[in-house]
Order: C-alpha cells, then structure tokens, then sequence
C-alpha cells in the first residue's frame, strides 16, 4: 500500500494497534484551525544574531558564548498566521532553473551555479556571517538565475553582489552597522571584479527582483515556523520531553544550507523542503530517545499525524513531497559520504603575490641573524650577511594572478 505521509518510517515505529491517548489527535485538529480573521506581516520573534567582523576561520576571530534566555511558549494562532503570509508568497519567490548540465552555447551549467553557492558558504565561514545572509544570497542567486540569460563570465560578479545584497537587507532589518565592505568581499571571493562592477550589479539585481518592494520570504522563514508549530504540538500532546527545542534550529540550519548549496534541491517547492527537514530533524531525535532507557511514548508518533495535516493544510502534492524528500536525503547521503572520506581535498585559497605580501608583512625581516663576533676579533671582519627573506621587486607588482602559493582556509561544515 503506497505510504501517504511524510514519516514514512511511522508505521514501522508505530505500535499497531493505536488508541486515542489523551485526545491527541483532537489536540491536533485544534491546534490546525486556521486563522484567518488575523493578517499581519511576517516577522520571527526569534533573536537575531550580530555580524561579527572576524570569521570562525579568520585569524582575528573572537568566540563569545551568548547567555541561554527561556523563550515564552508560541501561540499557534500567532504561527499560522505567518505560515498563512509564508503560504500567500511562496510562489513569488519560488526559483524555476532549468539550467544545462554541460555548457552549451554560453550557459551558466548547473556546476558553475554549485560552485557560486559555495563561494557564498565560504564567504559565510569567514567573514562569520548569519545563516539569514547565506540563505537570503542563494535565494537571490537563483530567482535572478531564474529571470535573466546570463553569461558564465558574469557569475562571480553576481556571486558577490547577491551576497552584498543580502548583508544590507539583513543590515537594515536589524537596524545595526554593515561590517564587511565590498570592498573585502571583492578581495576574498577573488571574483576579479571591482567595487565597482558589484555596486553596479547590485542595482541591477534589485531592479530586475523588485526588492525595493521588501518583504522576502526564504526557505529559513519556513524552518523556523515549522518547528515551532511541530514543538508547540508536542506540547499540546503532553509528551515528558521537548521536542524540535530551540537548540534543535543548528542542526537544522545546517541541514538546510546543505540542500540549498546543491542544485538537486534548487527547484524543490520551499515549503515541501522546509517540512522534509524538519521531520527529519524530528526522526533523528526519536531515534536518539528510542536508543536511552526509557521508550518513546506512544504519543511521540503522533506528531507524524500531524505532518499530514500540515501537508494538506500547505496544499502539498504526495507525489511532489515523496520526491523532496528523497532528492534531500540523496544530497545528505552524498554530502556526509565527502565528509567522511579518508583523503579529502581541504579548501584552497590561491593569492597573488601582490596579496601574499600585504597579508604577510612579516616575510619581508631577516629569518637569520648575524654572528656575534668575540672580543678578539675585529668588527669590521663580520662577513655581510644578505636578507634571506622575500624581497619586491618589479616583476612581481606585474605578476598575472594568482602565481602565488597556495594558502589553506580551513572552515568547518
């Protein structure tokens, strides 16, 4: 029999013959009634983090823990009216790729569009920026990939505006200063553009995607609504432990910028995405209950009940979700297949000599010193001694680049 829920592996998990234990499922149907007296605009209560200067890679980086604050409960009428407004724009912000897997007559490829996404990842990891300014630049990325014929030379001048965008869209919504310029954008994604051409290309990225209206909703905005409406009905069920905590939204953050990253999941339906990651975070942790002492109370499986009214309260397809989810778990199996390879090539960032000596002043002093000659001997008999260091010289100011050596970043996933 074709299996029609999100959690397929309910039923195995499941005991077979279910009772109604508390009303849950009344519970349930409760807590999907929908709130449609109430509009307003979508905003997430959640703190948002500050944009750090120095990222976890870079050398200058700082690690401060911030204090642990008790989040009130969420009103599940307050959350599907957001999840209503996520529902209302979906569709406008919904990328539609259709790009070719081999270059043909002067097309970006699907390959040239991975590798723009981990460009902006790597930007994420050292200039340690939120995951909003990541998801909101892939997301541009791709609605402008959508719209506009470009040409594969333009794209690492796109790649850098679309996450310049992001920074001030994320900027202006938190209301604090901008920390990286272009100006170090341009120097580190070595996009070989100018300040310049990216300012320029960000005012053609805004006009082409209307975002002076305002107002975006991406894939994280759907994240965080579905794990707060799965926690709160966790509780509404009475489960003894909290499920989808707070302290869960790393994990699925993380899951999230793997899917996004990889064109297997560029055209999958945001909200279907969403849903898929946050069932899977769920599986994850009733596994981790199930391997403990105690069992997983009945209950618990019927958080997988709820999953289909979701499903039918976002008016999504079986076929169409069955398909998102399996695309997401081939691109996890393939992303932790490459993590846990014996002999895996480490990120590489290649600079010109020019940049070698502006970020290693140091090589330029003397490595050796001179000889400390005895009383007896004469002064002047010291032989001279050369600088063993690197020196400039004019061939290297007009060096082509990158001729440098090849200097590794090291950043986590």
């Amino acid at each position: 029999m074709q299996e029609r829920r999100i959690g397929l592996r309910a039923r195995s998990l499941h005991p077979s013959g279910r009772r109604d234990v508390g009303g849950s499922v009344r519970v349930l149907d409760a807590l999907l009634a929908p709130a449609t007296a109430l509009r307003c605009r979508f905003t997430l209560n959640s703190q948002s983090p500050t944009m750090s200067r120095a990222g976890a890679g870079h050398p200058g980086a700082e690690t401060t823990e911030q204090p642990s604050v008790s989040t009130p409960r969420d009103d599940p009428t307050q959350l599907y009216v957001a999840l209503n407004d996520l529902l209302q724009m979906e569709a406008k912000f919904q990328p539609r790729l259709a790009l070719p897997r081999d270059e043909q007559s002067g097309e970006v490829t699907i390959g040239a569009r991975d590798g723009a996404a981990h460009v902006l990842r790597c930007l994420k990891v050292w200039f340690d920026l939120p995951p909003d300014v990541l998801i909101s630049a892939i997301s541009l990325f791709d609605r402008f990939l959508t719209k506009m014929k470009v040409r594969p030379c333009h794209v690492p001048c796109i790649t850098v505006s679309c996450m310049n965008i992001a920074i001030d869209e994320y900027a202006a919504i938190n209301k604090q200063a901008r920390n990286v310029s272009v100006e170090e954008l341009v120097s580190v994604s070595q996009s070989a553009c100018t300040a310049g051409d990216v300012a320029r290309m960000s005012r053609v990225i805004t006009d082409k995607l209307a975002l002076a209206q305002g107002g975006a909703a991406n894939a994280l905005h759907w994240v965080q609504i579905l794990r707060r409406l799965v926690a709160v009905a966790g509780q509404e069920i009475g489960l003894d432990r909290q499920v989808l905590a707070p302290s869960s939204e790393e994990s699925l953050i993380k899951y999230l910028e793997i899917a996004i990253c990889d064109s297997g999941c560029v055209n999958a339906r945001t909200g279907e995405l969403a849903l898929v990651i946050v069932y899977h975070q769920l599986e994850q942790e009733l596994l981790d209950w199930s391997r403990e002492s105690s069992p997983v109370p009945e209950e618990a499986y019927y958080l997988y009940d709820f999953a289909a009214q979701l499903q039918a309260h976002c008016n999504m397809n079986d076929a169409s979700l069955l398909t998102t989810r399996n695309r997401f778990r081939s691109v996890l199996a393939a992303y932790e297949a490459r993590a846990a390879a014996p002999q895996r090539q480490r990120l590489v960032w290649r600079l010109s000599e020019r940049t070698l000596k502006v970020l290693r002043p140091t090589d330029r002093l003397r490595s050796l010193l001179p000889t400390i000659e005895e009383q007896h001997f004469a002064v002047d008999a010291t032989p001279t001694r050369k600088r063993s260091g690197s020196e400039s010289s004019e061939s290297e100011e007009t060096s082509d680049w990158p001729r440098s050596p090849v200097l590794p970043v090291y950043c986590e996933n």
